[in-house]
């Protein structure tokens, strides 16, 4: 009797489809890998490219190259930048907001980016990305309506 209940288990975990809260589970997870994947590969491209950005739009820049950078990686997962929410708190950091989705979840995210300025001769400033920070959060993840 228990090696029949014991497999009737196994099986059921192995067809049972897995339920919402499951779902926005493994959703965030997932994208929280991501996060530290994309993070990993752009600081590393922007320092080997020396990447310059003009101080007043590197944080536009950094989110359109996060954006990019998911769509390649996974075309399942749907991010973009919520201009709104674009925030540049001091010259060298800034914080970039983004709403996506996956099949099974919406969620929102942040992005903190933190540069040094380079002064140029002609009063501009060039800005470097040094680090960059992805916030996700469980509870900003959501069961995505069908």
């Amino acid at each position: 009797m228990t090696q029949r209940l014991l497999e009737l288990t196994v099986e059921n975990l192995l067809t049972d489809p897995l339920t919402g809260k499951e779902l926005v589970e493994k959703s965030y997870e997932y994208i929280e890998k991501l996060t530290r994947e994309c993070a990993r590969f752009l600081i590393e491209d922007f320092n080997t490219t020396h990447r310059k950005f003009d101080q007043k739009s590197y944080p536009t820049e950094v989110g359109n190259s996060i954006v990019q950078w998911f769509s390649k990686r996974d075309k399942n997962v749907r991010l973009s930048v919520d201009s709104v929410n674009v925030v540049q708190q001091q010259p060298t950091s800034a914080h970039i907001r983004f709403k996506g989705n996956t099949k099974d979840a919406d969620f929102d995210m942040t992005a903190t980016v933190g540069t040094f300025a380079v002064p140029m001769s002609d009063g501009r400033l060039l800005s470097f990305v040094k680090t960059l920070v992805f916030s996700v959060e469980k509870q900003n993840f959501r069961r995505r309506k069908t």
